[in-house]
């Protein structure tokens, strides 16, 4: 794994499926609502001796690739959101892209799960006590914004079909941004598992770059989806008037136009938000168009520098970090943090690790979080969180947890 190999000078446009030919045991799968990647075996390590931070590894990694006679090598994977942790990079020499993005999934083919066991941590009450504490923070003025998850530890009868969940989690969210990351014998460090995976399907575009084109569309303010169309409908325009959650949002604009403005020639930002759905929740949404100031900015120094945004951290950030490690019970590793790729030509997308799980053979842990603000309500931050679990939940075949239980 340590070795660049040489198998592939091109990044070759294929025909079928790319997710018929998956393996949760060693690919890393990433679509956009446009196109799909499969990287597949060999794998590089990044080059990490005497380069100081991802973005200079990545660009050491990518530029001794193309020494050696590969054309197109793409780093892929994870980075978690306490970016001082391990991340889950690798230089692929064996990289597929497809244009068609949906699987083509048999009606019959089940994730397989069988029996669950549901554990939520923290407990209901602790969650909402967290979001007490963080409004007592406010009040005494330490910070604007944070945001608390919580978590689901699964136990299931049988292993998951990893590959057809994340076919559901595509075919469910096409207009999302579906990934499975590989996370067994990353740098030699192997586990006692088979599979080993961080899957999902998250809404929330980070940063895309295609040449010196860049788009941002962060979400922040939510609220579930009703199965009334009525409504439904109605949820969303209160969306939209939602004092608190546009206050939210704001923050979250405001955050990401000061980390891109010094990399960009032009920033266009819409003056009002506007609301999105997935098949769970409606989103506050503010689509960013900017344009870069030197070419040689790569989609991973992009997004290096707006991670982590308030929608998954808070604002100030600093003091939002030391609210989040004072008040949850536990490490979020890749959860809010990014996944996608970068190309040597410094394109790519990069989409915030939101709305998935972690997958160790018969375990899966699931996360959600939810943006506290002043105004914010716990029991209503709670039915949020339990809200944002239904995509995973819904693909794994769960269908009887009250995610809003007290």
């Amino acid at each position: 794994m340590n070795q660049f190999v040489h198998i592939a000078s091109e990044i070759p446009v294929v025909s079928k499926h790319l997710l018929d030919s998956y393996q949760p045991d060693s690919s890393v799968y990433f679509a956009s609502p446009k196109r799909a990647l499969l990287a597949q075996p060999p794998f590089a390590s990044l080059l990490v001796t005497g380069h100081k931070d991802l973005n200079e590894q990545a660009n050491e990694s990518l530029r001794f690739a193309r020494e050696l006679g590969l054309a197109k090598p793409v780093v892929v994977g994870a980075v978690p959101f306490d970016i001082k942790q391990k991340a889950y990079l690798r230089v692929s020499s064996n990289c597929l892209i497809d244009g068609q993005v949906a699987a083509n999934t048999p009606a019959e083919e089940s994730v397989a799960t069988g029996e669950c066991t549901v554990t939520q941590v923290p407990a209901p009450h602790y969650f909402m006590n967290g979001v007490r504490d963080a409004l007592a923070r406010f009040a005494r003025g330490e910070l604007d914004k944070v945001v608390l998850s919580r978590t689901l530890e699964i136990e299931c009868e049988c292993a998951p079909n990893v590959r057809a969940l994340v076919k559901k989690l595509s075919q469910r969210n096409s207009n999302g941004y579906t990934f499975a990351v590989n996370l067994k014998d990353i740098d030699n460090e192997r586990t006692n598992t088979n599979v080993h995976a961080l899957v999902g399907a998250s809404p929330e575009l980070l940063i895309s770059r295609q040449g010196t084109k860049v788009i941002a569309n962060p979400l922040a303010g939510s609220e579930p989806r009703s199965d009334d169309p009525v409504i439904d409908r109605q949820r969303a325009e209160q969306l939209l008037r939602s004092e608190k959650d546009r206050r939210e949002h704001a923050l979250v604009i405001k955050a990401i136009e000061e980390a891109l403005r010094p990399f960009c020639r032009t920033l266009h930002i819409p003056a009002e938000p506007s609301v999105i759905s997935t098949p769970a929740m409606w989103h506050l949404s503010t689509t960013i168009h900017a344009e870069l100031k030197d070419p040689a900015t790569t989609s991973l120094q992009l997004a290096l520098a707006l991670h982590p945004t308030p929608a998954v951290c808070g604002y100030p950030a600093e003091a939002a970090r030391r609210a989040i490690n004072e008040i949850e019970s536990y490490d979020r590793g890749l959860f809010t943090g990014i996944v996608g790729w970068c190309d040597a030509t410094g394109d790519g997308e990069w989409v915030v690790t939101i709305r998935c799980a972690e997958i160790k053979d018969r375990n899966v842990r699931l996360y959600a979080g939810a943006g506290i603000v002043a105004g914010s309500d716990p029991q209503k931050e709670l039915a949020e969180t339990g809200a944002k679990f239904n995509t995973m939940l819904t693909a794994l075949g769960i269908k009887d947890f009250a995610g809003a239980a007290v």
